[in-house]
């Protein structure tokens, strides 16, 4: 993975931890991403998942058009 794609890769994570933290969902992140990420799911006000609270786990935007995406082959 190139510099480019591990740094576009953690400042993603840092920003799904920031809404993680304060018990939210992030926008166009669903429950199945934040797992693979290793990331816990949100907790609601009452001690519940975000899941069960009402927050969708299909919620998914598709990437715009121009994304980054990185062609530098895993070495």
């Amino acid at each position: 993975m190139c510099l480019a794609c591990e740094e576009q890769e953690y400042f993603f994570r840092v920003w799904c931890v920031d809404f993680l933290a304060r018990g939210e969902m992030p926008p166009g992140v669903t429950t199945d991403d934040l797992l693979a990420m290793g990331l816990p799911l949100p907790k609601s006000a009452n001690g519940g998942t975000a899941q069960e609270s009402g927050v969708s786990g299909r919620q998914h935007a598709e990437p715009p058009a121009t994304a980054f995406s990185c062609d530098s082959p895993d070495e």
